[in-house]
């Protein structure tokens, strides 16, 4: 029985070999990873499909922006050529969203070309992500006009390399007050850059940092967090909003005659939310609508945090899906 059980393993380790091999793209995890990055050293990661044109639709179309949040990301999906592993995590539901973040928890998360080439063939476009949680990091980043403004333009490169279509920009510490106004005008340089090097691109940002400083959530766009949204193409909402911040943040962005770049966060592992994430994550989803604001956003997780169920994974995210 022993010598068995062990022949079944060492297959199933080969055959675990097999389906997840080849070219990998993988995130760059240091200052000094983007530093030394230069095109030309790992063509296979290159998206290959061109960003398909969609139908016309009203202007007043609610939006759906996704954010890809699996396991802090490049799991089976960052070998360039596929796997054989069924179950892995994939989105087919292209149909029904407008732009698609790949996250990852590292410093700047690359989209793998499968995504890229899936989201262009169904006309969505697809970003990238900036995120620091690292003080010393944003130090860097921050030390002069000079150096914000080198760390952006290599942004712009791996974006138009890769072929992608922006970033959402997620600072996850505290800045130093003074040196808030510079990561303003960081946000605000890449996004004249990505505009004007990469037509249609977007630079989101994250609701986090404020205009002290500090890394305090608002929920909302209030006159602590505008100054990052009037310097790029829309704030992404954190998800413990209620309806009075849903009314605020459209009053704000109504005056700047900006409502439809509001992205409402919705967390479908539900932390803090209305409803409670999972299957229900509808009755979430509704309200951003209902007050008319135009955009609204889905925060994925993992399949594992939703309810239990005998389902297969397919049938789990026909199921959420469903909903639309």
């Amino acid at each position: 029985m022993a010598v068995k059980i062990r022949i079944e393993i060492k297959i199933q380790f080969l055959f675990l070999l097999e389906t997840m091999s080849g070219p990998e793209c993988l995130p760059l995890k240091t200052w000094e990873a983007v530093e030394e990055w230069t095109e030309g050293e790992d063509d296979l990661c290159i998206s290959t499909i061109p960003l398909a044109e969609r139908e016309p639709r009203s202007p007043n179309t609610p939006q759906t922006l996704l954010c890809h949040d699996m396991r802090g990301g490049y799991q089976q999906d960052r070998f360039v050529q596929g796997c054989g592993d069924v179950d892995s995590y994939r989105f087919y539901h292209w149909q029904y969203i407008d732009m698609f973040i790949y996250f990852s928890h590292y410093f700047v998360s690359i989209p793998p070309p499968t995504w890229t080439n899936a989201a262009h063939r169904n006309g969505v476009k697809m970003l990238g992500t900036e995120w620091d949680d690292g003080l010393k990091r944003c130090q860097q980043l921050l030390q002069s006009e000079d150096t914000y403004k080198t760390f952006a333009d290599k942004l712009v490169r791996i974006t138009k390399y890769y072929k992608f279509d922006g970033w959402l920009v997620n600072i996850e510490n505290k800045i130093e007050e003074d040196k808030v106004q510079r990561l303003c005008d960081f946000v605000a340089y890449l996004t004249e850059k990505m505009h004007s090097e990469i037509p249609g691109s977007k630079v989101i940002w994250y609701d986090s940092v404020i205009n002290t400083g500090e890394l305090k959530w608002q929920d909302e766009l209030n006159e602590k967090n505008c100054m990052f949204f009037d310097a790029c193409d829309g704030i992404f909402l954190n998800y413990n909003w209620k309806d009075e911040t849903l009314i605020n943040s459209k009053c704000d962005a109504t005056k700047k005659g900006r409502a439809m770049d509001v992205f409402v966060g919705i967390d479908v592992f539900g932390r803090g939310c209305l409803g409670g994430g999972g299957f229900n994550t509808i009755e979430t989803h509704k309200l951003p609508c209902d007050k008319g604001l135009r955009k609204c956003l889905i925060h994925i997780v993992p399949v594992s945090s939703l309810p239990k169920t005998d389902k297969v994974f397919p049938d789990i995210t026909d199921q959420i899906y469903a909903y639309k």
